[in-house]
């Protein structure tokens, strides 16, 4: 069982004492975060952490009505905490609670939705009276399905309706961010007509059995997950689910936890980050699930201690009518409305890879996408600021090479994006995602204007005339060759 001294009420000697531990404990921390790096280590010590409790049981998820319900054969939920529906022809969602008493923790870890599943996740999100997700995972990766398109949105469907569990999902609005979007549903109970406002997070470039290269914008997450009121008592547990519901979503649980431990404990130096990672192991199997996000733990939560206070005021409860979830997001978008414009940010749900495109409006929306995270040095703040770009920076964007950009934008301007699209770009164009379950939906596009469609249209002719004038010498060539030597063949 996990335990640790829960900090009590102190006066100013206990309170230097605890800084004193801290410090010394984060000290700690790193020290064996360099061994690890040094020795190269990780391989060894994620290998020494039990991926699994053998003596705990799958029973329900290895029973013969339940195995079609899993995405991975090798990823199941144990019997003791898995959640059950409450209604309907089956109890079964491969879903599992993670918690943590000391600090009064509760998650709901599960996999991506599939197509047959996607109504039992919003059964759950309804019984258990969740009402935040958050998704890390794409729903397409390296054009590989990760995850069923579960939620409604602006370029498919206003709405959802699962009449077998007597729901509907209604999409309201969305917000972007540099890192992530936030969308908010209006999950409806069909019978009783009772509706209940839903946070949903998303679109965070968070590479399948991989980590982020930088935590910071990871943090940013947490705090906005927690400004949300995602961990309200009031409330059921967040859902947290990436596409097996273990790897990226057990990295979350991990340093949330271990940072909510930091700022509760009146001993920091009795909090382990391998212990916690083996207990919260016996609720859910192999979590965090490879040695690149067990590394990844290490440096967020070294990070997360140097941003600590911002971290812990930023938890907020949860409220039905929130008109702003975070100190630094613009105001929310209604999607519905037509006038509304349909960029190519983030909304295509698709990890970049890569190559280019071959469509010549999606190489500008790559491009853009890419420049867009080239020139961000990200540095958290608690207030917005919104990024500006010169005509400097639209030369880069277009394609001048000779011009290196400026590193000073802000990190979470939400309309940057679509600030730089209404300078060199128009968007009016949408084309169709098709999703490998026969779901297709909408990706928006965009048009360039005459500079850059000048500057990126000379780009890829180019090219193209050289190879077309190399193939014709070739080809003519050849022939005069051919009849050069038919001709002295016969005269012999």
């Amino acid at each position: 069982m996990l335990s640790f001294s829960i900090r009590p009420l102190r006066n100013d000697h206990d309170e230097f004492k605890i800084l004193r531990d801290l410090v010394e404990t984060m000290s700690h921390l790193e020290d064996e975060f360099s061994q690890l790096e040094n020795e190269r280590g990780w391989n060894l010590l994620f290998q020494k952490i039990p991926h699994q409790d053998e003596q705990l049981k799958f029973d329900a998820a290895l029973s013969v009505v339940n195995r079609s319900l899993n995405r991975f054969r090798d990823v199941l939920p144990y019997d003791h905490t898995r959640v059950k529906l409450k209604q309907g022809l089956t109890d079964y969602i491969n879903a599992n609670f993670v918690q943590i008493p000391t600090i009064n923790r509760k998650y709901i870890l599960t996999q991506g939705p599939l197509p047959t599943t996607s109504n039992h996740f919003w059964q759950m999100v309804w019984e258990q009276n969740s009402r935040v997700i958050v998704m890390l995972t794409r729903l397409i990766e390296k054009g590989c399905s990760k995850c069923w398109l579960y939620y409604p949105d602006q370029k498919n469907s206003n709405e959802f309706i699962f009449n077998d569990v007597d729901l509907k999902v209604i999409f309201l609005s969305i917000r972007e961010y540099r890192h992530y979007t936030q969308r908010k549903f209006l999950l409806k109970k069909l019978s009783t007509s009772e509706s209940r406002t839903i946070i949903h997070w998303s679109e965070f470039d968070w590479p399948d059995h991989g980590a982020p290269n930088n935590p910071e914008p990871f943090l940013q997450l947490l705090c906005d997950v927690r400004h949300c009121g995602a961990f309200d008592c009031h409330y059921g547990a967040p859902i947290l689910h990436c596409s097996a519901g273990i790897g990226r979503s057990g990295t979350f649980v991990l340093v949330d936890s271990i940072l909510k431990m930091f700022a509760n404990s009146s001993n920091p130096s009795e909090i382990s980050l391998i212990d916690v990672l083996k207990y919260i192991r016996t609720q859910r199997s192999g979590l965090v699930q490879t040695v690149e996000q067990l590394r990844f733990s290490y440096l967020a939560v070294i990070a997360g201690f140097k941003m600590l206070n911002q971290i812990e005021q930023s938890e907020h409860l949860f409220s039905e009518d929130h008109s702003d979830l975070s100190g630094e997001s613009d105001e929310e978008t209604n999607c519905n409305d037509p006038s509304h414009p349909k960029t190519c940010g983030r909304q295509n749900n698709v990890m970049p890879n890569g190559r280019l495109p071959e469509n010549l409006d999606e190489i500008n929306c790559d491009l853009i996408k890419r420049a867009d995270s080239i020139i961000s040095n990200y540095q958290p703040s608690p207030k917005h600021t919104q990024r500006t770009f010169s005509q400097a920076d639209l030369r880069f964007l277009a394609g001048d090479s000779s011009y290196q950009p400026t590193p000073n934008m802000t990190p979470r301007g939400s309309q940057s994006s679509l600030i730089l699209r209404k300078r060199s770009i128009g968007a009016d164009s949408t084309k169709d995602l098709n999703i490998s379950t026969e779901h297709s939906s909408s990706s928006p596009l965009i048009d360039s204007s005459n500079n850059s469609s000048s500057t990126i249209d000379q780009w890829i002719r180019k090219p193209r005339q050289s190879l077309l004038i190399g193939v014709l010498i070739f080809l003519t060539g050849s022939i005069l060759f051919y009849r050069f030597a038919f001709t002295s063949n016969r005269n012999h």
